[in-house]
């Protein structure tokens, strides 16, 4: 029965998820942006100039450009009903706010992992075929550029799940845009080699899981993705302790 409880939670959160137009524009443009981009770059290839960077790196360039819709993407799935009010009629229909929490948690994770997995495949693909002789065939193809995707998911996830938290805390989405966004984009990795505890912020630990960014001072894939994760964990428990006791339907 508990289980079955569950189940409807999490299918009523998933369908409100997939139904707001606002989130629908952003799973479009986190699928199709990096695929674009990978495009653009390998039509534009100038072989005369050579790669910045290894060749079955290719394609993997766009993940960062993926991850503030990624960041938006979760800001809007947790953040949404705190604007109109509707968090209350959610909290009176489905009282056990825990799972309300974990429903919302799991949608975010799967959809930002699976996002990683289809939009920055696609764009490896995709970048590869624009370069012609220059790229990879598939029959090329490495398993570390495998190993590379699956980071790229767990980096999407991890990096999806710290923004629902600070969301959640925060109560509203643009704290969480205007807090992480801009570290994305390239802020700190400007600054790292200045100050090298950077590396240990979010943004920055995980983002070998990427693509390899060699001589710049940050952490190595694994390590990187244990303090994600641990950022994840933290913010996480901080915003359900939140979520089960401030964010009440009378609140």
């Amino acid at each position: 029965m508990t289980r079955i409880g569950y189940r409807h939670i999490l299918r009523a959160e998933f369908t409100k998820t997939l139904t707001l137009r606002s989130i629908q524009a952003t799973l479009t443009a986190a699928l199709i942006v990096p695929a674009a981009l990978a495009l653009a770059s390998g039509l534009a290839f100038d072989p005369a100039r050579g790669a910045q960077f290894p060749l079955e790196s290719h394609g993997f360039e766009t993940a960062g450009f993926g991850q503030p819709l990624v960041i938006l993407l979760a800001a809007l799935i947790t953040g949404t009903e705190y604007l109109d009010g509707q968090l209350r009629t959610t909290l009176i229909a489905t009282p056990r706010r825990g799972r309300v929490l974990s429903a919302k948690l799991l949608i975010v994770a799967v959809l930002s992992a699976v996002i990683g997995w289809v939009g920055i495949g696609a764009s490896v693909f995709i970048k590869h075929a624009a370069l012609g002789e220059h790229g990879l065939a598939l029959d090329q193809f490495k398993a570390a550029m495998g190993w590379n995707l699956l980071g790229v998911g767990i980096n999407y996830a991890l990096i999806a799940l710290i923004a629902a938290g600070i969301t959640i805390i925060a109560r509203t989405f643009i704290v969480t845009l205007v807090v992480l966004v801009p570290l994305v984009l390239g802020i700190t990795i400007s600054l790292v080699s200045v100050i090298p505890l950077l590396k240990y912020l979010p943004d920055l630990a995980g983002i070998q899981l990427l693509m390899p960014y060699p001589g710049v001072g940050v952490l190595e894939p694994l390590p990187g993705g244990i303090v994600m994760t641990l950022w994840a964990i933290v913010l996480g428990g901080i915003a359900w302790a939140f979520f089960r006791t401030r964010d009440t339907p009378t609140s």
